[in-house]
């Protein structure tokens, strides 16, 4: 990245939330148009019946469901850049993080729409939510369709969550520089000043702010795998041939992550020219997300591959038969596009002038998005279509109904992905600037004390002022050797030394996360075991009361309440209830300044004078 300041940095992010042109407007305006006519597609299905679909015996499961598993795939990648690769410490998530996580959020919430569509009486939804009704129906925790619910539900409030708490500095940022340009009574002021919770960047919100965010992402990981591996459940545990195969986990998942890559490339490209947000996300971003569609096209090949030898080597006569007529009958095609769009097309990114492209880049994953979306049509209807029966075999083909439900899903998507580019910022703001405080910053030895943040109201204090994060540092350190025990810091970013050398306390958000998730594991098994013990149905063979499929519903519990419980940790520890930001705060502390506020006496002014001297603070401010 070229050199900036942190106040170009906070511009570059913040200017394309101004006001939106007449071209954004047209285009929010076709997408509203597109996602009301699917809207009103399905008020006509909803109406008319199932029949206006090209559902029939003995294709059951088609285009929705097609949707629906490919919206979940799309979703995936906010959370392998934000999560996964955070946990890994790759730098080069920072700048496209935001736009993932946004995208994650609205492909969870397309998805969630499908299961209804196909559902067809939606007024019988509820019929899935565990509570006591005077019928005593409960539903069914040993079917893979329940666990759909749990997965995609839980999925759906981590990640909102976790996008949420990943705003909150950036919405600061955003607070702070509409006060300035429109003042506290207008209404986008009140807005952001309401939605970003009081925050100061205060060192100890950063410091609980910092654990509490490996947290999510040390929650969202394992989600992240979990979610469309029981998606897959959905055919694997069937007995249909096609199916029926335990490769499906982990085939999908890495198919979710291929297809979220190429997602991400497909909107941000545009986007990256349309806001004017070059200087933020580069070239060199694409090129390793490029590199990371390398990997995963690979696998999926490998998929592909794995998928013919099992049906080969099994010696089943019903999988080997279904797998030739996939790949050799009427819908070959279908299965050699995959073949082409989600393995060899992407396999063009080893050439260095391929990934390093704008051009290029938008053209792969778009054929990758064309390929993924026919891979999960491929799955879901070949094995109907073609199972143990030959008077059974069928076809299918789509009616206007479907694809017209299923481009207002792209409308639907696409216009909170538009409205989200206009609200927030799309790129987070205090990770960038973080990659500037790590190179001003020089590792110090921590106090021989513990400092103490929490200023008395009744001492007077001195508010200095820095516009670097070394320099900050070294203030700190200095005052903290000089005998200054009660002090706090401001920062845009997260200066880990800064918790170091002041030696703070570990974190309690930490119990919190674990109580919340002790909570959910016990109540995730207590759940399903006294929902099973209600009627005592024996299923699929299995006893009412059955451990293995149990834990599916223990683990969406363990992460939900442990997530949940993360968050309630962090609102309380780092103050953000109060909705104001800290009485010694200054707007300037969420753009490009930086501010240590030390607790002294009026004896004590010129012995920390000296001690600030060193660092050469910009201002100094006296509060009595």
């Amino acid at each position: 990245m070229p050199e900036q300041s942190y106040g170009q940095i906070n511009d570059d992010a913040l200017n394309p939330m101004g006001k939106p042109g007449l071209a954004y407007l047209l285009a929010i305006v076709t997408l509203a148009g597109l996602a009301g006519l699917g809207a009103l597609c399905l008020m006509y299905q909803t109406q008319a019946g199932m029949g206006v679909t090209g559902l029939n015996r003995p294709v059951g499961w088609a285009v929705y469901i097609t949707n629906f598993v490919f919206w979940v795939g799309i979703a995936h990648s906010g959370t392998l850049i934000s999560a996964i690769l955070y946990l890994m410490r790759a730098k080069w998530r920072d700048a496209v993080s935001r736009s993932a996580e946004a995208m994650t959020i609205f492909a969870v919430m397309t998805a969630g729409l499908f299961p209804l569509i196909h559902l067809g009486r939606l007024w019988a939804a509820y019929y899935i939510v565990p509570y006591p009704s005077q019928r005593e129906l409960w539903p069914n925790f040993v079917s893979p369709l329940v666990w759909d619910v749990l997965a995609v539900t839980t999925y759906l409030t981590v990640s909102l969550i976790f996008w949420y708490i990943g705003l909150v500095p950036d919405l600061a940022a955003a607070r702070d520089r509409y006060l300035a340009e429109l003042g506290p009574e207008h209404l986008k002021s009140r807005i952001y000043r309401v939605i970003a919770l009081g925050w100061s960047g205060s060192g100890t919100q950063w410091h609980h702010y910092g654990r509490s965010y490996l947290f999510f992402a040390a929650l969202a990981t394992p989600l992240v795998v979990s979610v469309h591996s029981v998606v897959s459940w959905d055919f694997a545990m069937s007995l249909l041939p096609g199916w029926h195969s335990a490769i499906f986990p982990p085939y999908f998942v890495a198919g979710a992550i291929h297809s979220g890559l190429a997602m991400v490339l497909t909107l941000m490209i545009p986007m990256r020219k349309l806001l004017h947000l070059e200087r933020l996300v580069q070239m060199h971003h694409f090129e390793m997300l490029a590199k990371t569609i390398i990997l995963t096209a690979t696998i999926v090949g490998y998929a592909y591959a794995v998928e013919a030898f099992i049906a080969w080597y099994s010696g089943d006569v019903i999988e080997w038969q279904n797998h030739k007529w996939r790949v050799f009958g009427p819908v070959a095609w279908m299965y050699w596009l995959c073949v082409v769009c989600n393995v060899l097309i992407p396999w063009l990114f080893v050439f260095r002038r391929m990934r390093t492209k704008t051009l290029p880049l938008l053209v792969i994953s778009l054929f990758v998005n064309l390929g993924m979306w026919f891979e999960r049509l491929m799955i879901i209807y070949t094995s109907q279509a073609h199972d143990f029966l030959p008077h059974n075999f069928g076809r299918y083909l789509p009616t206007w109904v479907e694809l017209t439900i299923t481009a207002g899903s792209f409308g639907f998507f696409l216009l909170f992905f538009f409205g989200f580019t206009k609200l927030l910022p799309t790129v987070p703001l205090s990770e960038l600037k973080g990659h500037l405080a790590e190179k001003e910053v020089v590792p110090t030895e921590a106090c021989s004390h513990r400092v103490r943040p929490r200023l008395p109201q009744h001492r007077p204090a001195v508010l200095a002022v820095f516009s670097n994060a070394g320099r900050l540092l070294q203030a700190a350190k200095g005052c903290c050797d000089g005998g200054f025990k009660v002090m706090e810091t401001f920062s845009p970013v997260k200066i880990e030394e800064l918790s170091e050398v002041m030696k703070h306390a570990k974190s309690p958000v930490r119990w919190f996360t674990l109580a919340g998730a002790l909570a959910g594991l016990s109540g995730g098994f207590w759940l399903a075991a006294g929902t099973a013990l209600v009627n005592r149905l024996v299923v699929g063979g299995k006893p009412p009361v059955s451990w293995v499929p149990f834990c599916v519903v223990g683990f969406e519990g363990t992460i939900l309440l442990g997530s949940l419980a993360n968050l309630a940790g962090l609102v309380l520890f780092a103050r953000l209830f109060r909705l104001e930001p800290h009485p010694f705060y200054d707007p300037r502390f969420s753009r490009d300044k930086f501010g240590l506020l030390i607790s002294c006496g009026a004896d004590e002014y010129e012995r920390l004078k000296e001690q600030l001297a060193p660092a050469h603070p910009e201002e100094l401010h006296v509060h009595q």
